[in-house]
């Protein structure tokens, strides 16, 4: 199988030839834009074997204003699919697509809250600084921040749209505002969620073969997704303590991605037999059926991609294993 059968095999219930993978990073500075952006990505999807190839975006939503005030937020506005960020981005797309005809490539989408900070600050300091003004202006005015925050959605939607024309099959949905300590339920039900699913639903629309759902940053809320549409889950199981095998109670029709942890751990700073101990521990305790073995969240930049091709190597052994396993039983 290549890259995009193997992928394809779990989310169609079929068995792969091993477990598919699903990492990524962000790259340096010099190869956030242009075509050292898609030569960076490249060799990435080449040297680490991952299969869903998740094209990264440092084109984030414009800052366009000095926003101090709740009513500041007027500033912010929509942009349609002439928009300078939008263009530069689509094109990146398109040109990693062409050039890596197996992948299975899936197109990053920040978020509403994730870009409603970007827009707020220019820069993500969503932790320090982005969601406390964000909770404070929307309590004070909440009309000027919700009349944003769907101007937001609206520009997404453009996005997503121009991604999948661009060749992207998947759409990788960056879910931040689901923290526990944040926006309460009530708010994240009125204000956040149903701009949320309306971008997801806009990637059906235009033809996206499967959704990645990444909900973002400690203490998240699971339950606040459960009826986001989707087909592949993924969180930060150290930072939400909620393991894999809950997740698959709480999404049962879902595919997980995880089961590694980004910040410390085998996959970061074991030696090479702790790993492969690691992926077989989570093959054994996650299944075979739907699972893509990732990692929380994003990897550190500076990790050797050797470790990241490790993983599908490991997956590799230890599928076989495991298929050979359940065929002697089937036999009987």
């Amino acid at each position: 199988m290549n890259k995009r059968e193997r992928l394809f095999a779990v989310l169609e219930g079929r068995r792969p030839d091993r477990v598919p993978t699903g990492f990524w990073m962000h790259f340096p500075s010099d190869a956030f834009f242009g075509e050292k952006a898609v030569e960076t990505h490249l060799d990435y999807f080449e040297k680490t074997q991952t299969d869903i190839c998740k094209i990264m975006t440092e084109h984030t939503y414009p800052c366009d204003g000095n926003i101090n005030t709740a009513a500041d937020w007027e500033q912010v506005r929509s942009y349609g699919p002439d928009a300078e960020f939008i263009q530069k981005q689509t094109e990146i797309i398109k040109n990693v697509v062409e050039r890596c005809p197996d992948g299975a490539m899936a197109a990053t989408i920040h978020g509403v809250i994730a870009s409603a900070s970007h827009a707020l600050l220019g820069i993500p300091k969503y932790d320090s600084v982005g969601r406390y003004a964000q909770l404070y202006h929307l309590r004070t005015n909440p009309q000027a921040v919700n009349d944003a925050y769907k101007r937001i959605a609206e520009t997404l939607c453009v996005l997503v749209r121009m991604a999948i024309a661009a060749g992207a099959e998947g759409i990788y949905y960056a879910a931040l505002g689901g923290e526990s300590d944040g926006f309460t339920q009530e708010e994240h039900a009125r204000y956040i969620a149903p701009l949320d699913k309306m971008i997801i639903q806009t990637a059906y629309e235009a033809g996206a073969r499967f959704i990645i759902l990444h909900m973002c940053k400690p203490k998240v809320d699971l339950n606040r997704f459960l009826d986001y549409p989707c087909d592949i889950v993924n969180w930060g199981v150290r930072e939400s303590g909620i393991i894999l095998a809950e997740g698959h109670r709480l999404f049962p029709d879902k595919v997980i991605l995880g089961g590694l942890d980004n910040h410390q751990g085998p996959l970061i700073n074991g030696t090479e037999e702790e790993l492969d101990q690691a992926v077989e521990a989570v093959i054994d305790n996650a299944g075979t059926d739907r699972l893509i073995l990732g990692s929380d969240c994003t990897l550190p930049g500076d990790l050797p991609y050797s470790r990241i091709a490790r993983v599908a190597r490991a997956s590799e052994r230890h599928t076989r294993k495991k298929n050979q396993e359940t065929e002697k039983l089937e036999t009987f």
